[in-house]
């Protein structure tokens, strides 16, 4: 283990149930609970999908600072037998299990690296432990637990080993994007090459994924704010293929990247109110990596400053923060990612996290727990300044015999342009809780005194508070 990777683990503040910190803990006295602990660090970095876990003496668990110590591994105990020999000999299956020693800043540290359990589940003395937030456990006492880890262990949470919901599916949709990108395939041999049926020979759960139809939606929902509170409209994508389903939730995500073109310099410039190439990267690297086999499917919430695409399954495999953050690549489904990228739709070189991060910076990806949530903010300016208050010169204008209710309710609109130029005739309907006539009538009355304006066309286009 090197110092930067040792570091990382330490400097990592998230709750994490595959690794220990131990300030002087001896083996001559705690030789028993150091082999329950390789049990239970084994079988809860399988269970959270890591190839390894860790035991390290000479950091303290709450500060994490680092104090050095003086933790022997390489004595007897028992009399004659050697530690390493003693831990080795309990331990069922054989884990290869190792103690280095790392100096930081003159101080030594020792860290037990433990492999993730296999095959069957890790046990030390004929027990087998598990993790529950900081604690050793007997895991007989947690059988939902258990039950978790040997799916884990026997394959089961695989979308390739799953079975499908429906039994009769077609794949003509993902045929022609496989067509579209030079890729031959026979009908007779086409399930079997791609991986569409599990062992029993029954469809599974990626092939419902892939079919023509399924059950599979995909969310975008849009807020009129910037939080949750002012719910506006959820559009729905999905029933069919993911491949269409997940382009069809980023054709609509690009509709509304205004573009604003500014013509007084040459030649005229061109910026969008986003990065698209970024939301792509992260929005079908979310789809790709999501883990299918356990939650709710991948979504993306729009709000007036921004938008955010959630997906299930935290940091696959054994990637530290800083190793995802630099685009480094371990697909969380094989398969699919496989067709992913035969279908263009990703690549290989783990761009895509890089792409997200270049263009708005690490802070733009949020680790919660098995959640990870990429944030892409929006830039206005240009568009409209939305600091200013309509100027009072301009709202003397309005005749004198409309009454309090239409002058509030104009305002009200006013406000809710500026917050969200997008907002459709509907839109500000639902919000404004008037029909879309009553809406239309105030939109008139505002262009009239030449307070908004329509920038572009009803579709595609924005509105535009004037200064």
């Amino acid at each position: 283990m090197n110092k930067e990777l040792l570091l990382e683990i330490i400097n990592n503040n998230d709750e994490r149930e595959w690794v220990e910190f131990k300030t002087n803990y001896p083996a001559e006295k705690h030789a028993q609970d150091i082999g329950e602990y390789i049990s239970a660090l084994s079988n809860s970095a399988t269970l959270h999908k890591q190839n390894y876990a860790y035991m390290i003496w000479g950091v303290e668990n709450n500060t994490r600072k680092i104090l050095g110590t003086d933790f022997k591994y390489d004595l007897d105990i028992n009399g004659s037998e050697v530690f390493k020999h003693y831990l080795a000999r309990n331990l069922e299956p054989r884990i290869s299990f190792k103690f280095e020693e790392v100096y930081i800043d003159d101080k030594r540290l020792v860290a037990l690296i433990i492999p993730a359990t296999k095959d069957v589940i890790t046990e030390f003395n004929h027990e087998r432990f598990i993790r529950i937030g900081s604690s050793k456990e007997k895991l007989k006492k947690f059988p939902k637990y258990e039950a978790e880890l040997w799916a884990e262990l026997s394959g089961s949470n695989d979308i390739t080993n799953i079975e499908s919901r429906r039994t009769h599916l077609t794949f003509q949709i993902l045929k022609n994007y496989l067509s579209t990108h030079n890729y031959h395939y026979n009908d007779s041999t086409f399930e079997e090459n791609l991986g569409l049926r599990t062992k029993n020979g029954e469809y599974n759960l990626m092939a419902e994924l892939l079919a023509d139809e399924n059950d599979i939606v995909i969310n975008v929902a849009t807020f009129a704010t910037n939080d949750k509170t002012e719910y506006l409209k959820r559009n729905e994508f999905g029933g069919k293929c993911l491949l269409l389903a997940m382009e069809q939730a980023k054709n609509y995500i690009e509709a509304i990247n205004q573009i604003y073109v500014d013509t007084k310099v040459r030649p005229r410039k061109e910026k969008p109110m986003f990065n698209m190439d970024a939301f792509k990267e992260a929005w079908y690297n979310a789809c790709v990596h999501y883990k299918w086999s356990e939650a709710n499917n991948p979504g993306i919430y729009v709000y007036v400053d921004r938008l955010e695409i959630e997906s299930f399954g935290g940091i696959p495999s054994d990637l530290s923060k800083r190793q995802f953050l630099l685009g480094v690549s371990k697909p969380v489904n094989k398969r699919l990612f496989e067709i992913f990228k035969t279908c263009g739709f990703v690549e290989e070189s783990g761009h895509g996290v890089p792409t997200v991060t270049k263009a708005y910076g690490d802070e733009s990806y949020i680790f919660d727990g098995k959640f990870i949530k990429v944030v892409i903010p929006f830039d206005r300016s240009g568009f409209t300044n939305t600091t200013q208050e309509i100027d009072n010169t301009t709202q003397k204008t309005t005749q004198e015999h409309e009454s309090t209710t239409q002058k509030t309710t104009q305002e009200r609109l006013i406000e809710l342009l500026k917050a969200n130029p997008n907002l459709s005739r509907s839109d500000l309907a639902t919000l404004l809780k008037l029909s879309e006539d009553g809406v239309k009538y105030q939109i008139k009355k505002l262009k009239d005194k030449g307070i908004i304006k329509r920038v572009g066309p009803d579709k595609g286009g924005y509105w535009e508070v004037i200064e």
